[in-house]
């Protein structure tokens, strides 16, 4: 079976939230959003359902087809590297994981689990043919300062997936 995407916008009380949802059609899609809510133990005012897998633009399809065709219904999220990643499921919570290579470096990555985690982290940081980083995942809350948790259940409440960096602004995904 071939399932649909579809953008779904929640409203909150103090903001609005958009995320990705592949189902069957627009009601499973409905269905998918009440059930993570109620998962979540989330309230809303509303929220809307969109179809778009028909409607992307080109430089938003990388993984579409894959996705359209393989992944289980449930929430999704893109990334300019990797492409469309479906969340863990059944609610699609993500964490945010610090990536610390051996050489000093560090990372922030928004994904589902620890594995996607390094996926994303060794797409986005574009490797050389060859090349290996000896690197160690860890918890990325654990060590933050309260004004880094600012923000961040925000951005982990749909993602997307992606390499993220801390400024005096806020969190951001990484092109």
């Amino acid at each position: 079976m071939r399932f649909e995407l579809y953008r779904v916008t929640i409203s909150r009380a103090h903001r609005r939230v958009t995320g990705f949802v592949l189902a069957s059609d627009p009601q499973r899609a409905e269905e998918i959003v009440i059930a993570n809510e109620i998962e979540l133990n989330q309230e809303n005012d509303g929220f809307t359902v969109e179809r778009v897998d028909d409607t992307l633009p080109e430089d938003q399809r990388l993984g579409l087809d894959a996705l359209l065709e393989c992944a289980p219904a449930g929430f999704a999220s893109f990334n300019p590297q990797v492409g469309w990643i479906a969340h863990a499921l059944p609610a699609p919570k993500l964490h945010l994981y610090r990536i610390e290579e051996v050489s000093g470096d560090e990372h922030f990555v928004v994904a589902p689990t620890g594995d996607v985690a390094a996926a994303v982290y060794c797409e986005c940081v574009e490797l050389k043919e060859g090349e290996a980083r000896m690197f160690r995942i860890h918890d990325g809350a654990t060590g933050l300062k309260n004004k880094a948790l600012r923000g961040l259940p925000a951005l982990l409440e749909f993602g997307p997936v992606g390499l993220a960096v801390y400024t005096e602004g806020g969190w951001l995904l990484k092109d």
